[in-house]
């Protein structure tokens, strides 16, 4: 999370009612049958890889995701991953991640500072596998297909980590520069106003570069098409195979409380921008047929910094929004076994907790809900109403409300999660580290665990 905002504890009904309506979308399909030990079949066509990272979400998180989406006896596509770790991901010098730290980890697959963006020490680190460079890079070299995806920035670290390194997290300018000479097949997400210079006015907004530099026609140069709209992104040929997209002036989605979105009459995602699962499914559209295999990285921010708002309706449509992509990520392992799909979060943001304890004793709950807990945490709840879940299996609808701990990055229940031919190295409790070498393994079919 970038900057962490006042709490306030108002409801956008407008919000709650869309929230809602997503819960009516139908259950997954039953649980993939492999088991985290059991042994994929072999690879029919190149290695390639996905890495989606639902910032700040924490097994928590997932819990009240699963209980608004499908319900108690539901079942989501995260849940449907068999490999299953415990992530535990300290810095060098903190016991959690920030998002750039956490970033350069899986882009390197060795520990970094706290305020680490794609350098340790000062520079570029060596990564695990021996190499100067990170993953994103060595892939891009080895002829494989590589895109990044991102609902705020593509500056932001969950995706820019992966092919740029600065001193200063907030050098976005230099991190979009070096974004474009990396030269990705399709990059995806906001942030048009690092890629144009001051007093250049472009679809969303001024541009805030101090060197005079206009990344945009410079893209157009390289043979990139661009494209600012989610209707301009759906219009595009298939033969378009070199895209960069810039959805919004700076994220997708807009960073307000219930309260604060209510007061500007503003939606949770802006409506110009495509979510999270529609940018992958045009990269995934695209990349199938790589003749040499492909690596794509996504970061869905807005779980992270929305949690960090304390804003549940919204934090939680984003949350289904990930797992939408995960649904069209897990479809693409079981069409083509050569796919590893890792799936992971650095840190668990906000505390979120679901609970319906006391709803039944209004001495200790009145209606409506209060703002607090007894204890004193903040609660949020469907405009002083309990939400409801999907009916279970017994065609009940469960009342519970939403608890938060903080606004902030926390070391909580992180969890990796894994399918395909690299996923070994995601089961048990590991280092922030093997997402990097399952991801490794997965594309290079080299365990970097394994003893010489």
């Amino acid at each position: 999370m970038r900057h962490p905002a006042p709490l306030r504890r108002a409801l956008g009904l407008a919000v709650v009612s869309a929230l809602l309506t997503l819960t009516a979308c139908s259950k997954p399909e039953a649980p993939v049958a492999t088991s985290p030990d059991s042994t994929p079949p072999p690879p029919s066509a190149p290695r390639s890889a996905i890495f989606l990272h639902p910032d700040g979400m924490g097994a928590n998180t997932w819990m009240a995701t699963r209980l608004m989406a499908v319900g108690p006896d539901g079942r989501l596509a995260w849940d449907q991953l068999p490999n299953v770790a415990i992530y535990v991901g300290p810095t060098v010098d903190s016991v959690n991640q920030s998002s750039n730290a956490g970033a350069t980890t899986h882009a390197y697959g060795v520990r970094a500072e706290l305020d680490s963006y794609g350098l340790v020490g000062g520079k570029v680190p060596m990564a695990a596998s021996g190499q100067t460079q990170s993953l994103m890079v060595e892939a891009k070299a080895a002829g494989k297909k590589v895109a990044i995806l991102n609902s705020s920035s593509l500056t932001e670290p969950g995706t820019g980590a992966f092919l740029a390194s600065v001193v200063n997290r907030d050098d976005e300018g230099e991190i979009a520069a070096q974004i474009l000479a990396a030269g990705p097949d399709i990059a995806l997400g906001g942030g048009e106003m690092f890629f144009l210079p001051k007093g250049v006015k472009g679809v969303h907004g001024e541009g805030v570069r101090e060197d005079s530099r206009n990344l945009i026609e410079e893209a157009k140069a390289a043979g990139y098409t661009v494209v600012f709209t989610a209707d301009e992104l759906a219009a595009l040929p298939p033969t378009a195979t070199k895209v960069l997209g810039l959805f919004a002036h700076e994220g997708t989605f807009n960073e307000y409380t219930e309260e604060g979105l209510a007061e500007a009459g503003l939606a949770a995602f802006q409506p110009q921008a495509p979510r999270f699962d529609t940018m992958l499914a045009f990269i995934l559209a695209r990349f199938k047929d790589a003749p040499n295999g492909y690596f794509v990285v996504g970061n869905e921010e807005a779980t992270d910094n929305l949690s960090g708002e304390n804003n549940a309706p919204a934090t939680l449509d984003a949350a289904m929004g990930a797992d939408r992509a995960i649904a069209l990520a897990l479809a693409e392992t079981k069409a083509n076994p050569s796919l590893t799909l890792v799936v992971a979060s650095d840190s668990d943001n906000g505390g979120m907790n679901a609970t319906s304890d006391d709803l039944n004793d209004p001495e200790d709950l009145p209606r409506p809900l209060p703002a607090r807990t007894a204890s004193g945490s903040l609660l949020d709840s469907n405009k002083g109403e309990p939400f409801l879940t999907p009916a279970d299996a017994n065609g009940v609808r469960i009342p519970f409300y939403i608890t938060w701990a903080s606004d902030s990055d926390s070391a909580g229940g992180t969890v990796a999660r894994a399918i395909g031919p690299g996923a070994a190295p995601i089961h048990g409790t590991i280092d922030a580290t093997q997402v990097y070498k399952a991801l490794y393994l997965g594309l290079f079919d080299k365990d970097l665990n394994a003893k010489p």
